[in-house]
């Protein structure tokens, strides 16, 4: 039942355009057009806090409900699933939006983008979905969420 359950998420991240609207306005979001920015100082902190908050108690629930192993398998399947694409895709937008100066974040942002699918996959598997569903939303508009303006979940994101 796990795997379908994954693969059937898969399918869905199959129709990601990940980083397509990267750099272009949208007034929804807190934009941040800098990879350094988007890892960095600031913005930074705050997707720690954030994150760490959403993180703690989803990774609580899913080991009591599905099991740590299961949990493990989940990221390590999606991690593997979407990796290349995710890789490929996120160079595409550093090249486009010329921040090649930029790469010394570039691994970072790359294995966030991977873990918030995964526990996106997650909230999926147990049918609640909440923050990490709201950033594979994100992603699905092409945008990159890498941080929180304001007090979660007031506020809104920030993204590249």
């Amino acid at each position: 039942m796990l795997k379908e359950k994954i693969n059937a998420f898969l399918d869905e991240a199959k129709s990601i355009n990940w980083f397509e609207r990267c750099g272009i306005l949208n007034e929804k979001y807190h934009m941040v057009f800098s990879l350094y920015d988007a890892n960095d100082g600031l913005w930074g902190m705050k997707a720690n806090e954030v994150w760490e908050a959403n993180i703690c108690p989803l990774e609580d629930i899913a080991v009591e409900k599905i099991g740590d192993d299961e949990v493990d398998e989940i990221f390590e399947t999606v991690c593997d699933a979407i990796g290349d694409v995710v890789w490929n895709k996120f160079g595409e937008f550093v090249a486009r939006q010329h921040l090649d100066d930029q790469l010394a974040v570039f691994d970072e942002l790359f294995n966030s983008a991977r873990r918030d699918m995964a526990w996106a996959c997650v909230e999926y598997i147990l049918d609640m979905p909440g923050f990490f569903t709201m950033l594979k939303d994100i992603f699905k508009e092409g945008y990159f969420p890498c941080s929180w303006d304001g007090e979660y979940p007031a506020g809104r994101a920030v993204v590249l």
